[in-house]
């Protein structure tokens, strides 16, 4: 837990070096290897093409903050956002704070639908690791690369495109926001939390998807989402999908939570 922890940014990238160099993404938590990347299903092309406005499910089990979030297996998430009617599935892989596991990402690339690699993404062989594991997509943080808590931006979403995936590139401030444009991540993503402190940003969401709807690619909002209201105020606010994380693996019926949450396009 992080509870009294105000920079909490720093400190999970400092978790993810930690992982990345006890060999937690590249010591077999992935056995199976994927050849090629034919089969790949585009994040992108399914927050496009969704017949209702796209929900992005996130497979999250625990929160640094809240601990953990409900009784529900990373098998049943999947099955229920499968069968709930999501658009694509993130999954959180980062083991100590979140309860995340890399099998997870592979049990959710298994069923076929867009599914992202959402950690605190430092170094290549998290990418590589994504790749195994039959990703279609992987998450990085604009603030991270902004602080130089890591360093390799643009080399990270090179290495990702050569592998065959997409790159989400995610801020929380509008600073953030303007230095991701002249990046080639395929979507760019807005988190109404601040991830330094894990609380609710400045109320610039509007601001913010202004600006992501004049740079063209799709646009994914992030955080503090709990029924259809919500997601129709982003749908009208000009996001291209939502994700959802928390309100959905904390539900006694994740199913249910998000068919309530659809709305049309």
């Amino acid at each position: 837990m992080l509870n009294g922890v105000e920079d909490r940014l720093s400190l999970l990238v400092r978790n993810a070096w930690e992982l990345v160099d006890c060999g937690f993404y590249s010591n077999g938590a992935v056995k199976r290897s994927r050849d090629g990347t034919a089969g790949r299903a585009s994040l992108a092309d399914a927050l496009r093409a969704s017949l209702t406005f796209p929900i992005v499910a996130e497979v999250k089990l625990a929160s640094p903050t809240a601990g953990r979030l409900g009784a529900h297996i990373a098998e049943e998430l999947i099955d229920d956002y499968q069968s709930g009617g999501a658009a694509a599935l993130s999954v959180i892989t980062e083991p100590r704070y979140f309860l995340g596991s890399l099998r997870y990402l592979e049990l959710a690339a298994r069923t076929g639908m867009p599914a992202m690699m959402k950690d605190f993404v430092v170094d290549g062989e998290q990418v590589e690791a994504a790749s195994r594991s039959g990703a279609s997509a992987v998450l990085l943080i604009q603030g991270v690369f902004d602080r130089r808590l890591a360093a390799g931006r643009d080399a990270l979403i090179e290495k990702a495109h050569h592998l065959g995936l997409e790159v989400v590139l995610e801020s929380s401030n509008l600073g953030e926001l303007e230095g991701s444009f002249d990046s080639r991540a395929d979507i760019l993503a807005y988190n109404r939390r601040d991830l330094r402190t894990f609380r609710p940003g400045q109320d610039v969401l509007a601001q913010a998807l202004e600006l992501m709807g004049s740079d063209g690619r799709p646009a994914l909002a992030m955080s503090m989402m709990d029924s259809a209201e919500d997601v129709r105020k982003m749908r009208d606010l000009g996001a291209s999908g939502v994700l959802v994380g928390s309100a959905l693996s904390g539900s006694p019926c994740p199913k249910e939570k998000l068919l309530s949450l659809r709305i049309p396009r």
